[in-house]
């Protein structure tokens, strides 16, 4: 578990950093802009770093699967070989995927309006500014939507399965062994519930940015990856015991003086 939660927060600050520097520089500046090549970087870089992110939750949920439904042979299965293996095909399987978007946004012929209605530059916010028919292009990369969200049923078919398996444990074996899933949950949730408000839905769509997708948009690039390192953190009962434990001291201290 720690191992795959050192790669999701590094891939946590690569994956904000493609986004957070420019818009705070936007929101200071009076002219917004943003050059063409620094564009198509951001466009393969967010596709890059958010779709690791994806498959290391995955990742994760597997390593709670076998932890809670094969305790026995946990260490057998999860070696630390195949924890390398699993994070290298997922950056080798994005790589490919976000090249593959990269392409589609390069030979756009861009003869049309030059404004971005939103704050970074993505695929379906640049479909808007070729001056061709999108509707192709759309459904060939709608694979971003499709990739994403049979991962969430992946995530969702193990969930199930792991809370079967825990109604046979005591009420304490059970409860400690939920309490490990709680913060993955809760951030599955919120990186994932955005997502679907956005991206899934019909490809033709995608040519028109709503208000509310900047909102939705703010959680899975920023709000979601900012509070990871918290949520894992404040949910760990070792952390927990820290925490109260230099609370205590602080206030002892103050009561003295």
């Amino acid at each position: 578990m720690y191992f795959f939660l050192s790669h999701l927060f590094l891939t946590d600050l690569c994956y904000t950093s493609t986004v957070t520097p420019k818009l705070i520089a936007d929101l200071l500046a009076a002219k917004k802009t943003v050059f063409y090549h620094g564009c198509m970087t951001q466009v393969l870089t967010m596709h890059f770093f958010g779709g690791i992110e994806v498959f290391i939750l995955a990742g994760m949920v597997y390593d709670r699967y076998v932890a809670i439904c094969k305790p026995l042979c946990c260490t057998l299965i999860m070696t630390r070989q195949k924890c390398v293996a699993m994070i290298s095909a997922s950056c080798a399987g994005e790589f490919l995927h976000s090249f593959n978007q990269f392409l589609l946004a390069i030979f756009l012929p861009y003869c049309g309006p030059n404004e971005i209605v939103h704050y970074f530059c993505g695929v379906y916010p640049l479909l808007k500014l070729a001056c061709t028919d999108t509707t192709r292009i759309g459904l060939l990369s709608s694979p971003i939507r499709t990739s994403w969200a049979w991962t969430f049923v992946v995530l969702l078919i193990s969930y199930s399965v792991m809370f079967y398996t825990v109604r046979s444990y005591s009420v304490e074996n059970c409860h400690k062994a939920l309490s490990t899933c709680s913060s993955h949950i809760t951030v599955v949730v919120l990186f994932f519930a955005p997502l679907f408000f956005i991206y899934i839905g019909p490809a033709t769509t995608f040519t028109t940015t709503l208000p509310e997708d900047k909102v939705f948009a703010l959680f899975y690039t920023i709000i979601s990856p900012m509070f990871n390192p918290l949520i894992y953190t404040l949910i760990n009962m070792e952390m927990k015991n820290s925490i109260k434990k230099l609370w205590c001291h602080i206030t002892v201290r103050k009561e003295m003086n």
